[in-house]
């Protein structure tokens, strides 16, 4: 500009700043800041302020937002919406609470925008009690939550794990009357997965099938992993189904899915309809179709994608060495698993060497399960898992003076198994049961259960040999 006679002002420089912080390119941003406030001397205005602040939020970088803060104190525009969002941002991310209220209350004119990012910031810092407190106030400054602030809300309770606390914002802003978007949707299946809750997936589906949200790709693939989840790859497959135009999301939770219920051959069908479709696969792509491989026992189709993996660029990491690793071990292949431990270029793991030394325990191969059972403890001495496969081996191949003392040695850790676990929903509610549990509310009425199924059972056999 100065080549031409223009000078540079404070217009010129927002812009530029602005248009930085558009391409996210936030360090550029920052350093543009720099240069205009001390190279060029130009004072920045709110504009200036509001951009340099935003970068420093999305940085997490909290000296140079508090300059940015001291800026606009100075120049006495700390009260200006604009800067008082960008500020609020910055310090919820820097986990700067205080400071962030502080510049709330000191803003000029709040509106529906700077209430939205105080109450997401309390819900990403897990400030529950804030949340509904917040909430509360809004109402009575006559400011109503929108879309907005509830996604922020959900979002923020998810983050955290605070799942049932989101599913009852969600609740409310149903009753609010406020139409949650495919965002909202999206994020509630997603916490039905994780709470392994299908009832309330299928309700959350319901809702979004009446708004035509299923055919959008963010929540089809949020359903498509729900139902894979909560084990049921029939609808999983009907919401995959339902996607109007498919991306590399949708195609790889669909193939997880199916790897996840050990439908190997589905999921190579369904990996080479993806190539058709002319979607180039990455490298999340490969794990599953290694990984289907493996549930297939095709050590040729296991080579084969494994290579195919260069075609596309992507260099194989630690998980897609660990299921050609399986997939050897599981076939009998234990020289070709070891050599390929060996020329891993990366250190191999538990998983790894655990694939290894459960195909050693399958083909009975002593030598290569010692090796692999001894790499297993250095890496985890205390995981009693791996006694445990060890002395499965020695059993298997009666060797019992082994077997005697690798379980002395359990017993000198004092080492426990963990009990097994299960879970079953009913009437919205998931009930968790562990091996031998007796701490259920009803526990009583399960054992009393238990032993009348036992008893038919094997009034069932008697009947039979009769």
């Amino acid at each position: 500009m100065e080549l031409d006679g223009v000078k540079r002002d404070t217009i010129s420089w927002s812009s530029l700043i602005s248009g930085y912080c558009d391409n996210e390119k936030f360090s550029e941003a920052l350093e543009m800041f720099r240069v205009m406030q001390f190279d060029d001397g130009i004072e920045a205005d709110s504009f200036t302020l509001g951009s340099t602040a935003s970068a420093c939020a999305a940085l997490t970088v909290l000296r140079p937002g508090k300059e940015v803060h001291g800026h606009a104190i100075r120049r006495g525009l700390y009260s200006n919406n604009f800067i008082s969002c960008a500020l609020m941002e910055m310090y919820f991310r820097c986990h700067e609470l205080e400071a962030a209220e502080e510049v709330f209350y000191d803003t000029a004119d709040t509106n529906t925008v700077t209430w939205n990012i105080l109450i997401s910031g309390y819900a990403h810092a897990n400030q529950v009690n804030r949340i509904q407190e917040s909430l509360s106030v809004m109402r009575k400054e006559g400011f109503e939550p929108n879309i907005y602030t509830w996604n922020g809300i959900v979002a923020g309770l998810m983050d955290n794990g605070e799942n049932e606390f989101a599913l009852k914002m969600f609740s409310e802003m149903q009753t609010s009357e406020t139409k949650p978007d495919v965002f909202t949707v999206g994020m509630i299946l997603t916490i039905c997965s994780r709470l392994i809750s299908i009832e309330r997936g299928k309700q959350s589906h319901a809702y979004s099938i009446r708004f035509g949200y299923d055919s959008h790709v963010h929540v089809g693939a949020a359903l498509v992993d729900m139902y894979a989840k909560c084990g049921n790859i029939r609808l999983a497959k009907y919401a995959f189904d339902s996607i109007s135009h498919h991306n590399l999301v949708t195609f790889n939770t669909m193939l997880s899915g199916y790897a996840m219920h050990g439908l190997g051959h589905n999921g190579l069908a369904l990996f080479h309809q993806m190539l058709a479709d002319g979607s180039t696969p990455d490298a999340i792509t490969f794990i599953s179709v290694l990984s289907s491989c493996v549930h297939n026992g095709s050590i040729e189709d296991g080579h084969r994608y494994f290579n195919m993996m260069a075609r596309y660029g992507i260099e194989p990491e630690l998980q897609h060495y660990t299921c050609m690793i399986d997939l050897l071990s599981r076939s009998g292949q234990l020289s070709e698993a070891y050599n390929l431990i060996c020329k891993m270029p990366m250190q191999p793991d538990v998983v790894a060497w655990s694939a290894l030394l459960g195909g050693c325990v399958i083909h009975r191969n002593v030598r290569l399960g010692e090796i692999a059972a001894k790499k297993l403890i250095e890496l985890d001495e205390n995981n009693i898992s791996n006694y445990v496969l060890l002395s499965n081996l020695y059993g298997i191949v009666r060797r019992r003076d082994d077997l005697a003392k690798t379980r002395q040695i359990v017993k000198e850790k004092a080492m426990n198994k963990s009990p097994g676990c299960s879970w079953i929903e009913n009437k919205g509610q998931v009930h968790v049961f562990l091996a031998g549990d007796a701490c259920h509310k009803q526990a009583d009425e399960i054992y009393a259960t238990v032993k009348r199924l036992n008893s038919h059972m094997r009034m069932q056999d008697d009947l039979l040999v009769m």
